[in-house]
């Protein structure tokens, strides 16, 4: 993570992406929902989760309960919020290095990555999903999600870009695409690769409030997407 040229700690406040979380209504509450929600439901049995790149804690201290997690962050300002705001005795975070996680013999039963690799060089991206893989236990499973470049995201992202004060320009440097994922999960040494498109239209049915966009969501994971979410969305065994 360490090549990345944008400052986030200057860039995005502490706390920002949590904000538009706890508004619980909108298009942009109900993308990190879904996205969320789709995460978690590929965990499984998974008793311990590291997330990397975990930022103010959402997906942890809303969609693990029950579950020993550990926030990983290079930003000590997020990880400072994340803790006052989601931290227990089971959900704790930390910008301990990763490679220190691993000489110490922790292991995960899962490893997720929530759109996070995109911000990487395809060099550093691959280097960080290898140290994930050393962090799994036997039978381990990581989920990684980005932006599919092969869908509406493009187009997505200009309105984002137009209409929030965080904009993702100098952020988004790795455009995925399935066949690009699945190459660099490869290069990593996973095995079991499987990657498929997530979240589609349905953020945008929130408009007409989150239970149209629930029905919407619905649907399109029936159709899977037709193959065309806005996510990529990648299991991988270590």
């Amino acid at each position: 993570m360490e090549d990345s040229v944008y400052d986030y700690e200057k860039e995005i406040p502490a706390g920002f992406y949590d904000t538009v979380y706890r508004q619980r209504a909108g298009i942009r509450f109900c993308w990190h929902d879904l996205k969320f929600r789709t995460v978690a439901a590929e965990l499984g049995p998974a008793r311990r989760v590291l997330d990397i790149g975990c930022g103010p804690g959402t997906f942890i201290g809303n969609y693990l309960a029950g579950i020993e997690a550990l926030g990983f962050d290079i930003s000590p300002a997020q990880i400072d919020y994340a803790t006052r705001t989601y931290g227990s005795a089971t959900h704790r975070f930390s910008t301990r290095p990763l490679v220190s996680l691993s000489e110490t013999g922790e292991r995960y039963d899962a490893v997720t990555m929530v759109e996070l690799i995109e911000h990487l060089t395809p060099d550093a991206a691959i280097r960080l999903l290898s140290e994930a893989r050393a962090l799994l236990a036997p039978g381990g499973l990581l989920v990684v999600t980005t932006p599919n470049y092969r869908s509406l995201w493009p187009l997505i992202e200009l309105g984002v870009n137009a209409a929030s004060p965080v904009n993702y320009v100098e952020q988004h440097i790795n455009k995925y695409r399935r066949s690009l994922l699945g190459e660099h999960l490869a290069a990593a040494g996973y095995r079991d690769v499987s990657v498929r498109t997530a979240v589609g239209l349905a953020p945008f049915a929130a408009v007409f409030g989150l239970a149209a966009a629930n029905v919407l969501h619905a649907l399109e994971l029936r159709a899977k997407h037709l193959g065309a979410g806005n996510l990529l969305l990648a299991t991988a065994r270590p």
